[in-house]
């Protein structure tokens, strides 16, 4: 059947036929063989959506006769402040040759009407002007009307009660009965309806006073399905369209979910590799004081590595979060902020420390700076640093040099012990004097990491990749996550990669981390943390049968890491020396 509307669709390309004269013209070209080919014919036609049947009978190429069809409408001030106008009303047969929105001429105003003319239906090539003054009504939109009523009255109510017809379909069968139909700038197709007692919604067309409430929903439900589909099929820009037009459809009918698909659509910019668009859509709506819209403008300024704006808007963002609705995004603003700040303490601690020779003569603001960062997972990072080109005399004796700097020495040497390994490991511990307990709440974070959940994404499926999720309890409530990525096509089930995140609260790890992966379409389901570890260690083992190297170890010692707070009675090889974890 396609085979045979593929044929139909290129002989209708000069203009509509009878039913018999298709059938002839497809049975010479050996098209179809059936016994009944006017029988066959029919049935792929009335299939096919490139095609429609008109009143005399005959049948037509849907974007053959929109062939140099003009259609107006008024630009709003929503349009011209887009510079485009959607498709979805008076423009929306233009949407058969596969327009979706139609930019506005720099010259024309708000208010000003646009016409537009179909000039070539092959590669869909248009021209956009500004409409003549003398918009007036035609025979055309009678005969539209007139179309539209018939079709209305041989349509049966849909699930909602709603009667209601395509307006493409009605338009396209006037235009291709009549050469001269819609071929000049009438005034725009709705106002033409509305006197007739009609009005259109969404390219839809019912009496005047319908509910279309059911179908708004619909519409954004199929666009957004859409959205999905895209991401989970890894074509991001395609998914960044869609949402757009999404945000374009709230905008005009459900204005109140607007700010989150707007948020939603700057995620999509940035995955698509747009990062600086998605902040601009961010940034353009800070005139409405949603701190939500702060706060993801926050991630996509650190993505770019712009911590100075993120920081203020972080700020920003607080100042603008009151009471209970705002509860959760205040928070996340709040571990954002002081993230920041512990990064910037980091990297003045990291730019600081000495050479290995002067290490242990400046003991005590070496102390100083490790406990800077106010975040264990940082505090880890430092330690690993210090130590890493350090041997275990030299060890030895800084710990003992720390041990002596009174409580604050205690704690680093606490710290020491939860990061460092052997030898190194008993020495810091010694040097503690019989301390158990850390005094600050990022060096306690530290020694009693754990893993307290985990998760799977695409578990079973036959994707080629599986996400590991485990989030590690650290201090005053913080997460801190571990990403495996295990390969089941080309390693095997070995992990190709696994890495450290900064640690985050609880609701940041959903809002960073699991809601990125649900967006793009992996389903992710919780399991337990005893799975998660032997589907890691399993992992692990076959990464070190195929030879595979982490490219994670490049910037991280993660497989220590892993040994230390993931499993640590394992026997996980960490023998690659720990690069420098800045």
């Amino acid at each position: 059947m396609g085979r045979i509307a593929d044929a139909a669709v290129d002989y209708l390309h000069d203009g509509p036929a009878a039913l018999v004269e298709i059938a002839h013209a497809l049975v010479d070209q050996g098209m179809t063989r059936a016994k009944d080919p006017i029988a066959s014919v029919r049935t792929a036609l009335r299939r096919d959506a490139r095609i429609i049947d008109l009143a005399d009978g005959r049948y037509a190429g849907r974007a053959e006769a929109l062939d140099g069809v003009v259609v107006t409408t008024l630009v709003t001030e929503q349009a011209h402040l887009r510079g485009a106008v959607e498709i979805d009303g008076d423009l929306a047969p233009l949407g058969v040759v596969g327009i979706d929105r139609v930019a506005i001429p720099a010259d024309i105003k708000s208010g000003e009407y646009v016409a537009v003319r179909i000039d070539d239906v092959n590669s869909g090539r248009i021209v956009v002007e500004r409409a003549p003054s003398w918009r007036i009504g035609s025979e055309a939109e009678q005969l539209l009307v007139a179309r539209i009523g018939q079709r209305l009255a041989d349509t049966a109510p849909d699930a909602h009660g709603l009667i209601r017809v395509r307006l493409v379909d009605a338009f396209c069968a006037v235009t291709a009965e009549s050469s001269t139909a819609f071929r000049r700038a009438n005034r725009p197709l709705s106002e033409a309806l509305a006197d007739a007692g009609l009005e259109m919604h969404l390219g839809w067309v019912a009496s005047t006073g319908a509910r279309w409430d059911p179908l708004t929903e619909l519409e954004i439900d199929a666009l957004e399905s859409g959205v999905a589909d895209f991401l989970a099929a890894d074509q991001p820009s395609r998914a960044a369209e869609l949402q757009d037009r999404v945000v374009s459809l709230l905008r005009r009918h459900l204005p109140e979910r607007v700010p989150e698909a707007r948020r939603r659509l700057a995620r999509v910019l940035a995955r698509a590799g747009r990062t600086r668009d998605g902040l601009a859509v961010l940034t353009g709506a800070f005139g409405f004081d949603d701190p939500e819209d702060r706060y993801e403008a926050c991630l996509l300024a650190i993505r770019l590595g712009d911590v100075v704006s993120a920081r203020r808007w972080a700020e920003e963002g607080l100042a603008r979060t009151s009471g209970r609705a705002d509860a959760e995004v205040a928070a996340c603003l709040e571990d954002l902020a002081g993230d920041l700040d512990a990064q910037a303490a980091y990297r003045e601690a990291q730019e600081w420390i000495p050479e290995i020779s002067n290490r242990v003569g400046v003991a005590e603001r070496l102390v100083a700076q490790i406990l800077s960062p106010h975040r264990s997972y940082l505090v880890g990072a430092l330690i690993e640093q210090v130590f890493r080109d350090l041997d275990e005399p030299r060890s030895r004796e800084l710990l003992e040099s720390i041990g002596h700097c009174g409580s604050d020495g205690r704690d680093v040497c606490l710290a020491c012990a939860a990061v460092l390994e052997g030898p190194r490991r008993d020495a810091a511990l010694q040097a503690a004097k019989g301390t158990q307990t850390a005094v600050r709440p990022w060096i306690e974070g530290l020694r009693t990491a754990s893993v307290a959940s985990a998760w799977i994404a695409s578990a079973g499926g036959p994707a080629a990749q599986q996400h590991l999720i485990f989030a590690i309890e650290k201090e005053q409530g913080r997460w801190s996550p571990l990403v495996v990525v295990i390969d089941q096509n080309d390693l095997d089930g070995a992990a190709r990669d696994a890495f450290f995140l900064n640690d985050v609260t609880q609701a940041r790890f959903q809002r960073e981390l699991l809601r990125p992966i649900t967006e793009l379409g992996l389903p992710v389901r919780q399991i337990s943390v005893e799975q998660a570890t032997t589907r890691l260690i399993e992992a692990l083992a076959m990464t070190t049968a195929r030879g595979w190297k982490l490219p994670a170890l490049e910037y991280q010692p993660v497989l220590a890491r892993i040994a230390r707070m993931v499993v640590p009675e394992s026997h996980i090889s960490t023998t690659q020396p720990p690069p420098d974890p800045s």
